[in-house]
Parts: C-alpha cells; sequence; structure tokens
C-alpha cells in the first residue's frame, strides 16, 4: 500500500481510530495486523518473507543472550547475517551477480550471455533486513537485552509507517515506545498532521510535478548538454522531495500513533560539505553504516589510510544497497572519493595553519558558501549515475553535458509545453486561493486554526495537496515513491 494511495487515506485514520479504542495491552495486536495489511497489499506472499526476517532475528538474538561461548555467539551471529543477507542478495542481486559472472566468463572465452530471471523485488526488503540486522548486532554486543515478546519484536520489525522506506530505527529507540502505556496527546495529534502535510506537499505538489520533465530528459535517446544539466537539477529536487516527503508522512503517521520517528532529513542541500552532507542525508542510513561497518573496519582510530579505505567501501556498500545496478557503485564510489579528498584537504589545511600560524576565521560566510557551493556541484554530478540506467547511460549524458550544447527544442522544450497545461492550473488555483486564506480564521473555529501564520502555512499546504491530487487524478500521472526500488 503506497502512502499516497486512496486505500492508505481510508486505512490510516482506521488504524489510528482502532488503536486508541484498544485497551493498552492489546495496541500491539492493532498495529501488528495493519502492519503485515500494509506489506501484504502489494503482494500477500511477500509477508512470509518479512516473517522469516523476524522469526530468524529473534530466535538469533534470544540464543545469543542465553549463550556464554564467545565462540558459540559468534556462530549464531555469523548463522544470521548469512541467512539474512543471503534472502536480501537472492532477491535483489541475483541477476546482477549472474549478468557480472557472464560478462567476466566472456572475457576468458565463455558464452557471456545470461538470461535474466523474473524475480519479484519485495518493496522494503532492504530497509527492514537492515533494521532486524542492528538488533541482532546490539544484543550481540550487550547494548541491549533480547526482546522476549515475539509480538512487540515482531512490530518493532514491520512497524508499517517506516517499513518500506525508513528510517531505519533503532531497536532501542523504537521497541521502548512499542512497550510503552502510550497516552493520547493532542500535541501528537496536530504534530502528525502538520508532517503528513509537510510530506504530501513535497510529494505531489513539486516531486510529481518535477517527475516527467526528468523522465523525458533521462530518457531520450540524445539530449543535449543544457537538456542534462536542467533534467539532472530538477532530480536533484525531486528525489530530496519525494524521500524526505515519505520520510515525513512516515514520522507523521506514527506520530498519531503516539510513537516518535527519527528525523532522517536536515535540510541536506544546506550542507557545507559533502560530509556534512551525509550527516543530514538519509541520516538513519549513514548511521547504520557508520555504526556497523564503518568503526569495525576501523574508522578514524588506526590512522588516515586505514580511514580512507574504511570510508570508500562503506560508500561502496552503501551504493550496492540502493540498488541492483553497478551505476549505484559508481556513485557511492563518487561519494566515497569526495570525502576522502575532503578528509585531506581539512587535514592538509589544518598542518598548514599550524606550521605557518594563518588565520583562521576570517571569512566565515564566504567559506560557508564556497563549501556549499562545491558540495552541491559534487553531489548533483553524482546524482547523474543514480539516476541513469547503466554506467553506459551515465557516461553518455556527462559527454553530452561537457559537449557544445546545441538546444534542442523538441525535447526538453515540448516536454515542458506539455505539461504545462497542469502548471498552469495549478499556478492560477493557487494564487487565486490567497485571498481565502485571509477569510478562513473567519469561516472556522479559531481555536483550532487561529490567526497564526503558521497555521495559515500549513492549511496552504493542504489547499495545494488536494490541488495538486485533482491535478494528477485528471493526468493520470501518479509516480510512486523513489525509494520503493530499494
Amino acid at each position: 500500500m503506497s502512502f499516497d494511495s486512496l486505500a492508505f487515506f481510508i486505512f490510516l485514520p482506521i488504524t489510528v481510530l482502532l488503536h486508541w479504542a484498544m485497551p493498552q495491552r492489546w495496541r500491539w495486536t492493532v498495529l501488528l495486523a495493519a502492519s503485515y495489511v500494509f506489506y501484504a497489499w502489494w503482494n500477500i506472499g511477500l509477508s512470509l518473507l518479512i516473517l522469516s526476517v523476524t522469526l530468524t532475528s529473534y530466535i538469533a538474538a534470544r540464543t545469543l543472550e542465553t549463550t556464554k561461548t564467545s565462540g558459540a555467539r559468534k556462530f549464531w551471529l555469523i548463522l544470521t547475517l548469512i541467512i539474512s543477507l543471503g534472502l536480501l542478495a537472492y532477491f535483489k542481486y541475483f541477476n546482477l551477480l549472474g549478468s557480472t559472472a557472464a560478462a567476466i566468463a566472456s572475457m576468458f572465452g565463455g558464452s557471456g550471455t545470461y538470461e535474466i530471471k523474473d524475480i519479484l523485488l519485495p518493496v522494503g526488503v532492504s530497509f527492514y533486513t537492515f533494521q532486524a540486522l542492528s538488533y541482532v548486532i546490539d544484543v550481540y554486543r550487550g547494548r541491549l537485552h533480547a526482546e522476549r515478546h515475539l509480538g512487540y519484536y515482531a512490530l518493532f520489525v514491520s512497524f508499517f509507517p517506516q517499513l518500506v522506506a525508513g528510517p531505519i530505527e533503532r531497536a532501542g529507540d523504537l521497541l521502548p515506545q512499542i512497550r510503552a502505556d502510550r497516552v493520547f496527546h493532542q500535541t501528537d495529534v496536530q504534530a502528525g498532521f502538520r508532517l503528513l502535510a509537510s510530506g504530501f506537499f513535497r510529494k505531489i505538489v513539486i516531486a510529481d510535478m518535477l517527475a516527467p520533465i526528468v523522465n523525458t530528459v533521462y530518457n531520450a535517446p540524445n539530449p543535449d548538454g543544457a537538456a542534462v544539466l536542467i533534467g539532472t537539477v530538477l532530480f536533484g529536487i525531486q528525489i530530496y522531495c519525494d524521500f524526505a516527503g515519505y520520510s515525513e508522512i512516515a514520522a507523521g503517521s506514527a506520530r498519531l500513533l503516539g510513537i516518535h520517528l527519527m528525523r532522517n532529513f536536515n535540510q541536506p542541500y544546506a550542507a557545507v560539505g559533502i560530509r556534512d552532507f551525509w550527516r543530514r542525508w538519509h541520516i538513519s542510513l549513514t548511521g547504520w553504516f557508520t555504526d556497523y561497518v564503518y568503526i569495525p573496519l576501523g574508522g578514524s582510530r588506526h590512522g588516515l589510510r586505514r580511514q580512507m579505505i574504511a570510508t570508500v567501501i562503506v560508500f561502496a556498500l552503501s551504493g550496492l544497497w540502493h540498488g541492483a545496478a553497478w551505476s549505484f557503485v559508481v556513485w557511492g564510489l563518487l561519494h566515497g572519493f569526495y570525502m576522502t579528498v575532503e578528509l585531506l584537504l581539512k587535514r592538509a589545511w589544518k598542518t598548514a595553519s599550524t606550521r605557518f600560524q594563518l588565520p583562521t576565521g576570517r571569512h566565515p560566510r564566504l567559506t560557508r558558501w564556497g563549501g556549499r557551493s562545491l558540495m552541491l556541484v559534487c553531489v548533483f554530478f553524482a546524482w547523474i549515475f543514480f539516476r541513469a540506467g547503466s554506467i553506459g547511460h551515465a557516461l553518455a549524458l556527462i559527454n553530452a553535458l561537457f559537449s557544445p550544447w546545441v538546444w534542442q527544442s523538441s525535447m526538453l522544450v515540448s516536454t515542458i509545453a506539455a505539461q504545462q497545461g497542469s502548471l498552469k492550473l495549478l499556478f492560477v488555483l493557487l494564487l487565486c486561493m490567497l485571498p481565502l486564506l485571509t477569510l478562513l480564521p473567519k469561516l472556522t473555529d479559531v481555536s483550532t486554526i487561529g490567526n497564526r501564520l503558521s497555521d495559515m502555512t500549513w492549511v496552504y499546504f493542504i489547499l495545494c495537496i488536494g490541488l495538486a491530487w485533482i491535478i494528477r487524478l485528471h493526468s493520470g500521472g501518479a509516480n510512486a515513491f523513489i525509494y520503493f526500488q530499494f
């Protein structure tokens, strides 16, 4: 079930009402049943997959806590990793591994042919697999006690707001909230609706409006450099609004149930540098790789060379996590390269400042804007590999970007022209609604809306969403959340 579907608009209020109507001791059953219905909406058979991940990690954690010998504990941890990552590899990477093996075989005289298998990719499999693994690893490390209540733990793995596209929650944060005796608060309802309004605004009003233009540029056989530049910039805005919008809808839905999810985005395009960008973008995934891959590889504790190797490995794995294509790995390696260069430059500047007693902080504003501009160039350039269908496609787009520009009016301009009917209608209707916003406080209960500008902003968001929804239904332009494929 997708957040932007009519089914979800019926499903969410029913779930919220049933949850709060139930006695505390039975609320988890409502949420667990709702979560499995939510996931089974795509394919009922795939519920068995999430159930198998749940049971495997639950049994492993209970066994790890009762096993005292280090060898046996390592065995159970490795077995859990093999089973969980093996399932993930089969469903997500089987065809990639097969086609890559065939390509390598062709280099040594093999046939080089591989028949793509029709394997259904379970929605959100990367998210809930990583969430379950983090729980098992934390129990192995002694940071958590294994959850004894199978129902609570099953809800932790399958909690529907963040099930298919995160954020990747930690058991230490989410499980106590599931077990707690939650009390209904009006502030949670207000915060939940505001998060929902903001998330749907990002997704439906911005991301879905940009999608047709981006798709036309990246699906064109020979786009010109100007089109590639505009399409890539718009894709950077689209993917941010799409994914951040999902995260806000997830947080808003959970808040209506009295549960607080972590913040997954914090104005990433306002970052100063690549490291700062990754502190703000997909925060839950960055934290996961930091705690369970980067630090075990040595992190920054064993010298610069070890730190650089660990950084590159983490970003290569992050790229592979995002999709079963080598273009995603290249995208990850680019960010790993950016991070290592930034690390070297910072170390060199620190050494030079100490040696030559250079003044620091003389131009903080200039430094911030310079770092922000360079970050945007690097991040948006890497988006080409993320959005392109293959490495060859990405290289062709980059070649067009750095070739002499010849404007092809038959492509990008025609795309904008085809969409301008919907865009004009949305723009005109929004302008017409502005006077109505000043009248709404007089027509509505002041205790509910009030005269504050912030309240009117959220009303304005909701009206925009409604108009965009009508336009989308009229044009048939619904777009699935981008991160559903990961």
